[in-house]
Protein backbone atom coordinates (compact mmCIF):
# COMPACT_ATOMS: atom_id res chain seq x y z
CA UNK A 1 0.00 0.00 0.00
CA UNK A 2 3.16 2.24 1.00
CA UNK A 3 4.09 1.94 -2.73
CA UNK A 4 1.16 3.04 -4.56
CA UNK A 5 0.88 5.97 -2.24
CA UNK A 6 4.68 6.51 -2.99
CA UNK A 7 4.52 6.02 -6.71
CA UNK A 8 0.55 8.34 -7.21
CA UNK A 9 2.27 11.17 -4.82
CA UNK A 10 5.99 10.57 -7.22
CA UNK A 11 3.33 11.01 -10.58
CA UNK A 12 0.91 13.73 -8.83
CA UNK A 13 2.82 16.75 -11.03
CA UNK A 14 1.85 15.02 -14.04
CA UNK A 15 -1.50 14.07 -13.69
CA UNK A 16 -1.86 17.53 -12.70
CA UNK A 17 -0.09 18.63 -16.14
CA UNK A 18 -2.38 16.57 -17.83
CA UNK A 19 -5.70 17.49 -16.33
CA UNK A 20 -4.71 21.14 -17.06
CA UNK A 21 -3.56 20.41 -20.46
CA UNK A 22 -6.96 18.61 -21.32
CA UNK A 23 -8.71 21.32 -20.15
CA UNK A 24 -6.88 23.58 -22.44
CA UNK A 25 -6.77 21.31 -25.47
CA UNK A 26 -8.41 23.67 -27.98
CA UNK A 27 -5.60 25.60 -28.81
CA UNK A 28 -6.72 26.95 -31.97
CA UNK A 29 -9.00 29.45 -29.96
CA UNK A 30 -6.16 31.09 -28.55
CA UNK A 31 -4.94 34.40 -30.24
CA UNK A 32 -1.36 33.42 -30.58
CA UNK A 33 -2.31 30.77 -32.78
CA UNK A 34 -2.20 30.89 -36.53
CA UNK A 35 -5.30 29.14 -37.44
CA UNK A 36 -5.01 29.46 -41.33
CA UNK A 37 -1.35 28.85 -41.09
CA UNK A 38 1.00 28.73 -44.80
CA UNK A 39 4.84 27.49 -44.65
CA UNK A 40 5.83 31.46 -44.93
CA UNK A 41 4.06 32.26 -41.47
CA UNK A 42 2.62 28.99 -38.61
CA UNK A 43 2.60 29.06 -35.02
CA UNK A 44 4.57 26.01 -33.23
CA UNK A 45 3.73 25.19 -29.38
CA UNK A 46 6.21 23.85 -26.75
CA UNK A 47 6.77 23.37 -23.15
CA UNK A 48 3.53 21.34 -22.10
CA UNK A 49 0.37 22.33 -23.14
CA UNK A 50 1.43 25.25 -25.75
CA UNK A 51 2.92 27.31 -22.95
CA UNK A 52 5.58 28.95 -25.41
CA UNK A 53 4.02 29.60 -28.61
CA UNK A 54 6.59 30.55 -31.23
CA UNK A 55 6.07 32.44 -34.74
CA UNK A 56 8.03 30.96 -37.46
CA UNK A 57 8.44 31.05 -41.03
CA UNK A 58 10.57 28.62 -43.81
CA UNK A 59 12.61 29.30 -46.71
CA UNK A 60 11.38 28.25 -49.83
CA UNK A 61 14.13 25.56 -49.47
CA UNK A 62 13.25 24.63 -46.68
CA UNK A 63 9.62 23.69 -47.63
CA UNK A 64 11.11 21.79 -50.85
CA UNK A 65 12.80 19.55 -48.65
CA UNK A 66 9.14 18.87 -47.43
CA UNK A 67 6.84 19.15 -50.51
CA UNK A 68 8.86 16.66 -52.83
CA UNK A 69 7.57 13.55 -50.12
CA UNK A 70 4.62 13.97 -52.39
CA UNK A 71 6.37 13.87 -55.51
CA UNK A 72 5.60 11.57 -57.75
CA UNK A 73 1.17 12.50 -56.29
CA UNK A 74 -0.44 9.83 -54.55
CA UNK A 75 -1.82 6.97 -56.36
CA UNK A 76 -3.89 6.12 -52.97
CA UNK A 77 -4.97 7.19 -49.57
CA UNK A 78 -2.59 4.84 -48.29
CA UNK A 79 0.55 6.20 -50.40
CA UNK A 80 -1.09 9.56 -49.31
CA UNK A 81 -0.65 8.72 -45.24
CA UNK A 82 3.00 7.60 -46.24
CA UNK A 83 3.53 11.10 -47.95
CA UNK A 84 2.49 12.81 -44.73
CA UNK A 85 4.05 10.88 -41.85
CA UNK A 86 7.12 11.50 -43.87
CA UNK A 87 6.34 15.12 -44.23
CA UNK A 88 5.45 15.58 -41.01
CA UNK A 89 8.89 13.79 -39.98
CA UNK A 90 10.56 16.44 -42.28
CA UNK A 91 8.55 19.74 -40.51
CA UNK A 92 9.87 18.29 -37.06
CA UNK A 93 13.87 17.88 -37.73
CA UNK A 94 13.46 21.62 -39.76
CA UNK A 95 11.55 23.04 -36.91
CA UNK A 96 13.68 21.42 -33.82
CA UNK A 97 16.62 23.53 -34.68
CA UNK A 98 14.74 26.67 -35.13
CA UNK A 99 13.16 25.96 -31.77
CA UNK A 100 15.93 24.31 -29.69
CA UNK A 101 13.21 20.89 -29.82
CA UNK A 102 15.08 18.45 -31.74
CA UNK A 103 15.90 16.01 -28.57
CA UNK A 104 12.12 15.77 -27.58
CA UNK A 105 11.54 12.14 -26.28
CA UNK A 106 8.99 9.99 -27.36
CA UNK A 107 6.29 10.19 -24.40
CA UNK A 108 6.35 12.16 -21.46
CA UNK A 109 7.05 10.87 -18.03
CA UNK A 110 10.60 10.03 -18.08
CA UNK A 111 11.59 13.54 -20.10
CA UNK A 112 9.53 15.29 -18.24
CA UNK A 113 10.96 18.87 -17.27
CA UNK A 114 13.42 18.21 -19.86
CA UNK A 115 14.19 21.60 -22.10
CA UNK A 116 12.16 21.56 -25.69
CA UNK A 117 10.77 18.54 -24.54
CA UNK A 118 6.81 18.57 -25.98
CA UNK A 119 3.30 17.23 -24.72
CA UNK A 120 0.73 15.65 -26.35
CA UNK A 121 -1.27 18.64 -26.58
CA UNK A 122 1.80 20.76 -28.26
CA UNK A 123 2.33 17.89 -30.15
CA UNK A 124 -1.28 17.96 -31.50
CA UNK A 125 -1.20 21.26 -31.96
CA UNK A 126 1.59 21.08 -33.91
CA UNK A 127 0.74 18.54 -35.94
CA UNK A 128 -2.51 20.00 -36.68
CA UNK A 129 -0.80 22.96 -38.12
CA UNK A 130 1.29 20.92 -40.36
CA UNK A 131 -1.30 19.22 -41.98
CA UNK A 132 -3.27 22.37 -42.70
CA UNK A 133 -0.29 23.82 -44.38
CA UNK A 134 -0.07 20.62 -46.02
CA UNK A 135 -3.39 21.72 -47.10
CA UNK A 136 -3.10 25.26 -48.08
CA UNK A 137 -0.44 24.22 -50.64
CA UNK A 138 -2.73 21.90 -52.41
CA UNK A 139 -0.83 18.85 -51.20
CA UNK A 140 -3.57 17.55 -49.97
CA UNK A 141 -5.66 15.07 -52.62
CA UNK A 142 -6.74 11.86 -50.56
CA UNK A 143 -7.37 13.56 -47.11
CA UNK A 144 -8.39 16.74 -45.16
CA UNK A 145 -7.23 17.89 -42.03
CA UNK A 146 -9.98 17.80 -39.00
CA UNK A 147 -9.85 19.48 -35.07
CA UNK A 148 -7.71 17.63 -32.76
CA UNK A 149 -9.38 14.75 -30.66
CA UNK A 150 -8.58 13.57 -26.85
CA UNK A 151 -9.37 10.47 -25.75
CA UNK A 152 -9.30 9.20 -22.12
CA UNK A 153 -10.55 10.32 -18.49
CA UNK A 154 -7.97 9.87 -15.53
CA UNK A 155 -10.47 7.07 -13.92
CA UNK A 156 -10.31 5.07 -17.58
CA UNK A 157 -6.88 6.52 -18.08
CA UNK A 158 -4.54 9.00 -18.86
CA UNK A 159 -6.12 11.84 -20.93
CA UNK A 160 -4.34 12.06 -24.90
CA UNK A 161 -4.61 14.08 -27.89
CA UNK A 162 -3.53 13.80 -31.38
CA UNK A 163 -4.20 15.32 -34.69
CA UNK A 164 -6.39 14.32 -37.04
CA UNK A 165 -7.77 13.61 -40.23
CA UNK A 166 -10.19 12.33 -42.70
CA UNK A 167 -10.20 10.51 -45.56
CA UNK A 168 -12.28 12.34 -48.28
CA UNK A 169 -14.12 9.28 -50.19
CA UNK A 170 -14.19 6.81 -47.75
CA UNK A 171 -14.39 9.21 -44.39
CA UNK A 172 -12.61 7.27 -42.82
CA UNK A 173 -11.29 9.06 -39.93
CA UNK A 174 -8.06 9.01 -38.41
CA UNK A 175 -5.69 10.24 -35.53
CA UNK A 176 -1.89 11.71 -36.11
CA UNK A 177 -0.24 10.92 -33.34
CA UNK A 178 3.37 12.47 -33.22
CA UNK A 179 3.58 11.97 -29.11
CA UNK A 180 4.88 8.14 -29.08
CA UNK A 181 7.99 8.56 -31.12
CA UNK A 182 11.13 11.35 -30.88
CA UNK A 183 11.65 14.39 -32.68
CA UNK A 184 12.11 13.74 -36.04
CA UNK A 185 10.12 10.20 -36.44
CA UNK A 186 7.20 8.98 -38.43
CA UNK A 187 3.85 10.11 -36.46
CA UNK A 188 1.78 7.00 -36.38
CA UNK A 189 -1.60 7.25 -38.34
CA UNK A 190 -3.92 4.69 -37.13
CA UNK A 191 -8.14 4.69 -37.88
CA UNK A 192 -9.62 6.87 -35.51
CA UNK A 193 -11.72 4.30 -33.82
CA UNK A 194 -8.87 1.90 -33.08
CA UNK A 195 -6.93 5.15 -31.49
CA UNK A 196 -9.95 6.08 -29.20
CA UNK A 197 -10.30 2.63 -28.26
CA UNK A 198 -6.62 2.84 -26.42
CA UNK A 199 -4.21 2.58 -28.76
CA UNK A 200 -0.60 2.48 -28.36
CA UNK A 201 2.52 1.25 -30.22
CA UNK A 202 3.58 -1.81 -28.88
Amino acid sequence: MYFIANVIIKRLPVILLMFASQINADTFVRDDIITEPDYRHFSMCHAHGCKVVEQLSLTDTQWQQIAQYFQPAAQSAAQERRQIADAIAEFEKIIGVKTNTSEDKAGLFESMGSAGQLDCIDESTNSTTYLLILQQQGLLTWHEPMAHVTRGFFIFGWPHSAAAMREKQSKIEYAVDSWFEDNGERPHIIPLSQWRSGWSPK
